[in-house]
């Protein structure tokens, strides 16, 4: 799949990492179609700065079935017609106080996997659809299936290396980000005939204002625990990598780590303090 002259959405393309991906898809003469949570009008002013001619905005929540659809129906429209890729970075990690009642937890994972997972499953699901009825106008309105030999699109679902390896502060972001690369893996094989591949980024800890005051708690485990280097990562570095996977076009259902070989884990040795007070929340 080719960058150059084709349509990709970025969701949450006014935040840091899906940011760097929509200027760098911009830089390499793509058009993009950022969707955010950010008013219309802030989001359109933020969006003039990427690009003038190359890149429009949509206020979309991505829990809300109608407003994923009609964003969509602004990218299928937009820039000669040409959707072809779904970077989907937007979702959220919510933290609170250690607790020992897990029933204090509930609304706030709800939340979470309502956002994280299920905002990846609408998202992908209209990005699909509006792809093949680009392609397939006649049988999708009839409802008749299709098989293709041609590449069509490329989607690309944020993850994180919790969801492979969760420790004991993210009991319910590590499960969603799971269900994400479970989800994407599968819908892989079931977009296979209709020509669009489906891969994961599963990265570690992105030097972003997501991160918020977390941060410093990170790069001080990154400095223990991971291989190297042993920092968070760069927008620009992932960036990168989307990049890679929309111009390979034999990666299909893989979930691309990219964590400096850091492993999440909890150090329970005796010597040490309790876990939950080195932590600083439970997510």
């Amino acid at each position: 799949m080719q960058i150059l002259r084709n349509t990709f959405v970025v969701t949450g393309g006014l935040g840091g990492a899906g940011k760097s991906i929509a200027t760098s898809l911009i830089d390499q003469g793509a058009y993009v179609v950022i969707l955010d949570l950010i008013e219309q009008k802030a989001g359109e002013e933020a969006t003039k700065q990427l690009s003038e001619n190359k890149a429009v905005y949509v206020r979309t929540d991505i829990t809300n079935e109608e407003s994923v659809k009609n964003a969509m129906k602004v990218a299928s429209a937009a820039f000669e017609k040409r959707l072809t890729g779904l970077i989907h970075c937007a979702g959220v990690s919510m933290s609170q106080p250690w607790t020992n009642r897990l029933g204090e937890t509930i609304d706030r994972v709800k939340r979470m996997t309502d956002i994280n997972f299920m905002g990846t499953y609408i998202t992908s699901a209209f990005f699909a659809d509006a792809v093949n009825e680009r392609f397939e106008p006649e049988k999708m309105a009839k409802g008749e299936l299709f098989t293709t030999k041609e590449e069509r699109g490329i989607i690309i679902n944020f993850s994180s290396i919790a969801g492979a390896q969760p420790s004991s502060r993210i009991l319910g972001y590590a499960p969603g980000k799971a269900a994400v690369t479970a989800f994407s893996r599968a819908l892989a094989d079931f977009l296979g005939t209709s020509g669009i591949r489906v891969n994961t980024i599963s990265p570690s800890v992105i030097n972003s204002a997501m991160m918020g005051a977390r941060l410093p708690y990170f790069i001080a485990d990154l400095s223990k625990s991971a291989s190297f280097p042993a920092r968070p990562i760069e927008p620009e570095e992932i960036s990168g990598a989307v990049n890679y996977l929309i111009t390979n076009g034999m990666m299909n259902g893989h979930d691309l780590q990219i964590d400096g070989g850091w492993r999440v884990f909890t150090d329970r040795s005796v010597d040490r303090e309790d876990p939950r007070i080195l932590t600083p929340s439970l997510e």
